[in-house]
Formats: structure tokens, C-alpha cells, sequence
């Protein structure tokens, strides 16, 4: 048999072996769903809030995605008596179908939020004019690092 013939047959059993070994034992391309951001958010519809439990002087990240062009209302943020608004955010997916917004609660003579009695406790979250559910989140009574004296009584 011919040299060459046979050095060019065991050759080409070698390209075939390396080629078939790359395909066979590389790692197989799974389609996987993207990881929703918001997984573990407090969540109603487009709205979500980062925490479920904050400590005084923590903000409250809130976040709103994908709102629809009908939707328009306002975020109302209720203490923990159940009756005072603590602030309200209005919205209209027409005009913005996302936003960011965040806010420390905090003591105010003039809203007559007197003390962490006021604060501390579950309050609500409603969103006026839509079809969303409420959620909730608590504050507790643990102020963050360096944030006490901004807790203690003023009126």
C-alpha cells in the first residue's frame, strides 16, 4: 500500500476523532429564561418595593415597570394608624411607563409625626385609580447606623 495513502487515511481518522470529540463533549447551549430583577421585591402589578421590612432611617426604593398607557393614579403611602397619607406619587403609563422614586420616612412637626410611634408599624401602599392590589411593609423600631438622634421626639 501506498505511504502517503496511508498516512493521508490516519489523518483524516484523526481530524474526525479531534472534531468529533469537540462536538460530542462541548458543553450543550441550554435556552434559559432571563432572572427576573424583582424576584424577591415587594410586588403588585407594575409596582415594587425592594424590601417587605425596613429599620428607621432606611429608604424605600419603589420601582414601576411596564405601566400600561391606561394606567394613571397615584401611589398613596399610608402610615401604620391605617388613615394618615404619609406621601403620594402620581403616575400615567400615557405619559412615562417606568420610573424609580424612593423616600426616607421621618419625623415632621408640621405633619405632626411626632415620634417613632408614628412610624413604626405596617403601612400600607394603595394604587388610587387601578385595578392593583395594596401591599404592605413594616418598619421597625431599629434605627441604622448613625440615625437615633433623627428619632427622637419633636413635638
Amino acid at each position: 500500500m501506498n505511504p502517503k495513502l496511508v498516512a493521508g487515511i490516519i489523518a483524516c481518522i484523526v481530524i474526525a476523532i479531534i472534531i468529533g470529540a469537540a462536538v460530542f463533549t462541548s458543553p450543550k447551549l441550554e435556552k434559559t429564561e432571563p432572572k427576573d430583577p424583582l424576584e424577591n421585591w415587594n410586588r403588585s402589578g407594575p409596582f415594587a418595593i425592594n424590601k417587605f421590612q425596613y429599620r428607621l432611617g432606611e429608604s424605600i426604593f419603589v420601582t414601576v415597570n411596564g405601566l400600561a398607557p391606561n394606567d394613571a393614579g397615584k401611589i398613596i403611602f399610608g402610615l401604620p394608624n391605617g388613615t394618615t397619607v404619609y406621601s403620594t406619587v402620581p403616575f400615567d403609563g400615557a405619559v412615562k411607563s417606568e420610573f424609580n422614586t424612593y423616600f426616607a420616612p421621618s419625623l415632621s412637626k408640621a405633619r405632626k409625626i411626632c415620634s417613632v410611634n408614628d412610624i413604626v408599624g405596617e403601612w400600607f401602599v394603595v394604587f388610587k385609580d387601578t385595578k392593583y392590589k395594596p401591599i404592605t411593609f413594616r418598619i421597625i423600631n431599629e434605627t441604622t447606623d448613625g440615625s437615633a438622634s433623627s428619632f427622637e421626639r419633636i413635638c
